[in-house]
């Protein structure tokens, strides 16, 4: 199974080492960091937010077993060398932890996707998070790939709400199903890509594929998605919203946002029924499992979202024992968002 994902690392390796001395000859490349380069336009016309040089960040493996987003930036770097995409910002191609992907780990020592702005970090993936920081730094968008551990009956945006990453994502794909937050960070570990990115004055969104492993439909969303988030970063820049508007005037997604978050409890095992997909219906009282002899109720009516099925030796492991067994979101209108 790993021979997959040392496919994938080296298709990204060759491409800027070997293969991209075939771009076109107006595209140059940089190297930001350990697997991480940018395509820059030499004459690009579009000037960039102010403090900003980077246009576009696409992020992939920001979990090291989400491998989908390693084939999504391979398959949009080769739409870019054969010239079906064009250019117009500097975009930069970046690969999270691909240490962790190498051993189909979510993270080696610490979510990478907790690890943002935190203080004295020590953790592996902390340090990566200080190497990333300054790259992250500097781009005015950034569209992080992800996939869920559980079945998802579909692809979805989930990101912190503001008004720029709404339009944004909607610009990218019209009719996704959205899923966002507001007043409280996402975790209480510390920041996400996409939190991280506005908090330094960017917009920052991520998509959630599908569930993990090297599906060719979630590929296929995940390349139509960074075509697209190119394009509108591009225009959005520019100042030219117009010949977006038209794409997202006729759809409005299904938006989700938190009705009640379980969190995982100071003791005992926690052990979920079998069929907790992501968005499957919970009915308020329904049983969604137990804590050893104490049944596990569903505080309110909603869909289900990220629930963690973890084996009584992982449990057993303090470091394996996450914050929370599942969220349970509802549905919102575009009206209920804040302003």
């Amino acid at each position: 199974m790993t021979a997959d994902i040392e496919r994938q690392l080296s298709r990204f390796d060759d491409f800027f080492t070997n293969s991209g001395a075939n771009l076109n000859s107006d595209i140059a490349i940089e190297r930001l960091c350990d697997y991480g380069w940018l395509l820059r336009p030499k004459r690009s016309v579009v000037s960039l937010p102010q403090g900003k040089d980077i246009g576009l960040v696409l992020m992939g493996i920001t979990h090291g077993n989400e491998w989908a987003g390693a084939a999504v930036l391979n398959d949009t770097l080769a739409h870019i060398a054969a010239g079906s995409i064009n250019l117009d910002i500097p975009v930069a191609f970046v690969l999270g932890n691909p240490w962790a992907a190498r051993q189909n780990k979510r993270f080696l020592e610490r979510d990478l996707n907790r690890s943002f702005a935190r203080q004295g970090p020590s953790a592996l993936e902390e340090q990566r998070a200080v190497e990333l920081m300054p790259v992250l730094e500097r781009t005015a968008f950034i569209l992080d790939f992800h996939q869920t551990t559980r079945r998802s009956d579909r692809p979805f945006f989930i990101f912190p709400h503001s008004a720029k990453s709404h339009s944004f994502a909607r610009q990218i794909m019209p009719r996704l199903t959205i899923v966002t937050h507001w007043g409280k960070p996402f975790s209480a570990e510390g920041m996400c890509t996409d939190e991280f990115v506005n908090s330094r004055g960017g917009t920052g969104i991520s998509l959630e594929l599908g569930q993990n492993g090297l599906d060719s439909y979630q590929i296929a969303v995940g390349v139509d998605a960074a075509i697209w988030a190119i394009r509108a970063a591009a225009l959005t820049s520019a100042g030219e919203v117009e010949a977006l508007r038209a794409r997202t005037a006729a759809v409005t997604p299904e938006i989700y946002t938190w009705a009640n978050t379980l969190p995982w409890p100071e003791s005992g095992f926690v052990d979920l029924v079998d069929n907790l997909d992501n968005f499957r219906l919970v009915e308020l009282g329904e049983r969604l499992g137990s804590v050893d002899d104490r049944p596990l109720l569903a505080p309110v009516q909603g869909r289900i979202l990220f629930p963690k099925y973890l084996t009584r030796q992982q449990q057993s492991q303090q470091a394996s024992r996450p914050t929370e067994v599942l969220r349970i979101m509802r549905r919102i209108s575009e009206d209920e968002l804040p302003k």
